[in-house]
């Protein structure tokens, strides 16, 4: 069944202006969102909050639209037994609502709050036993784990959760998609909205992750956040889309990066062309559903908009009129 949701930034905007952007969400149809979780923001002059404090007011506040978070890094600044008992609480206070991301961290969060930012292969190795520890205290173990980088004793969660929360693990990276097909109920990916990434290798890399583990690959579910801007013209769009140039910086230019200020700076340099690869711009609802359709005849049944601009509200009226009845329409 094919999901349509929000992207909702933490790192972007303030607790209570996108506490009001969902609940406007909501009312245009979204079916879920996903929020970030960061300490960091991407650049220096927004805002960025503790989306665990803020996660039951989303419950509270809405209906039916599902939620959670896109992704947690549970290897450095969590514990993975407080984050359980975390998710494990939203679950039962919002049943089947709420559902939890996960993923090897970003220097911006965990080097600037613990100082470390080992290796990929230590990282993802805690993910993997975050992950463990996470699941076993879910199905209500007293749990005395003893592994490479994290211990319990006689851990236990006295509130667990009334069904299993969906659990998606983020991966743009053949390494990581293995682990995501491997552990994962979901697989959850980026979309440049305007270049060719290479999805189907990845998913075959999720698939094969999954038959490792003795897993139906087609239980593995395949969600996206895609990169959109609905802006009436190519230099506002442009403007917005630079916004969030600090995530485009390559993987090797921005390693370790843990200051805002220094991803703004790496990210003011980037060509326009390259902005324009990788965010949709226009205010064409054809091109917005096209897009959408790519990722859809590509496997991925949850899909998630991205808009970086200041106008959430007009994009969300937008896409609740003309994108979204248009996809549910095509695709029941």
């Amino acid at each position: 069944m094919l999901h349509l949701g929000y992207k909702a930034a933490s790192e972007q905007f303030g607790p209570n202006e996108l506490l009001d952007y969902v609940i406007e969400a909501e009312r245009h149809g979204f079916d879920a969102i996903s929020v970030s979780d960061h300490f960091h923001p991407w650049r220096d002059d927004v805002q960025c909050f503790f989306v665990w404090s803020w996660l039951g007011t989303v419950g509270a506040r809405t209906r039916r639209i599902q939620f959670g978070t896109g992704v947690t890094s549970p290897i450095l600044r969590y514990n993975p037994a407080v984050l359980a008992e975390a998710a494990a609480t939203l679950a039962v206070m919002f049943p089947g609502r709420f559902w939890l991301g996960l993923g090897s961290g970003e220097a911006l969060n965990d080097a600037a709050t613990t100082g470390a930012w080992p290796d990929y292969p230590e990282r993802r190795d805690r993910l993997i036993e975050a992950i463990e520890i996470i699941r076993r205290l879910w199905a209500g173990e007293y749990l005395t784990y003893r592994g490479r980088y994290f211990q319990t004793r006689a851990a236990h969660l006295y509130l667990t959760p009334p069904q299993p929360i969906p659990l998606a693990i983020a991966a743009m990276g053949a390494r990581s998609a293995r682990l995501a097909g491997c552990y994962g109920d979901a697989w959850m990916a980026t979309g440049a909205a305007g270049s060719v990434q290479p999805y189907d290798r990845f998913a075959a890399t999720v698939d094969e992750g999954a038959r490792t583990s003795g897993r139906d690959p087609s239980a593995v579910e395949r969600w996206i956040e895609v990169e959109v801007v609905y802006a009436k013209d190519r230099a506002r769009g442009l403007a917005e889309a630079r916004l969030w140039s600090g995530t485009l910086v390559r993987d090797r230019d921005k390693y370790g990066v843990y200051d805002p200020r220094d991803l703004a700076y790496q990210g003011s340099f980037l060509p326009d062309d390259l902005i324009e690869r990788n965010w949709l711009i226009s205010d064409d609802p054809d091109v917005h559903v096209a897009v959408a359709e790519r990722y859809i005849n590509l496997g991925f049944d949850h899909l998630f908009f991205h808009h970086p601009g200041p106008n959430q509200g007009e994009f969300l009226e937008f896409y609740g009129q003309h994108v979204l009845p248009r996809l549910r329409q095509k695709y029941p």
